[in-house]
C-alpha cells in the first residue's frame, strides 16, 4: 500500500510537470526586413515635363521657348543590399513650342538608389546616367545625361507600391561651335506604381 501511494505521489508530480511544460509559450524572435538582398520591382511612372532654363556659353537663360509637357518611363531595378539597388529605364518627354513644333526626348539610363524605409513608407534617392535621343523638327541629336531624384512611396502590400517621384534633367548638347552649346535643364514631377516580385 505504502508502494502505491508513493508511485501515485510521483505519477502526479510528473504529470504537473509536463503540464507546467505545455504551458509555457517558447520564447522565439522575428525580425521583418521589409527589402532583402536580390529583391527586384519593374516600375512605371508618368506626369510632367517642366523646362526650366539653358546652360549657354553667354549664361543662364531661362526663356526656353518650351511649354510644359509630358514624362513617362517603364524601368527594372534589382537591390544588391537591403537598402542599395541597381537597374536602369527608358522613357520619353516631350514639350510644345511656341511655335506649337514638338520637343521629343527618348532617355535611356542606367539608375543607383539608396533606399530609406519608415516603417510602409519607402524614400528612394537615385541618379540616373545614361544617354538621351532628342530630337525637333529636322534635328536630331544623341548626347549624355544625368538624373538626380528623390522619391516617396507607400507599400501597399508584399507586391505593390505606389508613389511620386521628383528629377532633375541635365541635358548636355555639345556641338563643334562651341557658341551653340548649351545644357538643358528639366524638372520631372512624375506619379508611380512599382510592382515588387
Amino acid at each position: 500500500m505504502k508502494r502505491s501511494i508513493i508511485l501515485l505521489v510521483l505519477l502526479a508530480l510528473a504529470g504537473t510537470a509536463t503540464l507546467g511544460a505545455q504551458t509555457t509559450s517558447p520564447s522565439t524572435s522575428l525580425d521583418y526586413d521589409p527589402i532583402r538582398k536580390g529583391d527586384q520591382f519593374i516600375h512605371v511612372d508618368l506626369g510632367l515635363s517642366v523646362p526650366l532654363f539653358y546652360l549657354t556659353p553667354d549664361g543662364i537663360t531661362s526663356d526656353t521657348n518650351l511649354d510644359l509637357g509630358g514624362a513617362g518611363r517603364i524601368g527594372y531595378s534589382r537591390f544588391i543590399t537591403s537598402r542599395m539597388s541597381l537597374g536602369g529605364f527608358f522613357g520619353f518627354s516631350f514639350n510644345q513650342t511656341l511655335g506649337e513644333n514638338t520637343y521629343l526626348a527618348l532617355p535611356m539610363a542606367i539608375r543607383a538608389s539608396y533606399e530609406f524605409v519608415f516603417n510602409r513608407i519607402h524614400v528612394p534617392v537615385s541618379f540616373s546616367a545614361g544617354g538621351m535621343y532628342q530630337t525637333y523638327r529636322t534635328r536630331n541629336y544623341f548626347g549624355f545625361m544625368l538624373k538626380p531624384e528623390i522619391g516617396g512611396y507607400y507599400r501597399y502590400s508584399p507586391d505593390w507600391s505606389f508613389g511620386a517621384n521628383l528629377s532633375w534633367d541635365f541635358v548636355p548638347q555639345w556641338y563643334d561651335t562651341s557658341s551653340d552649346n548649351r545644357v538643358g535643364n528639366f524638372f520631372d514631377v512624375m506619379v508611380g506604381l512599382r510592382y515588387h516580385f
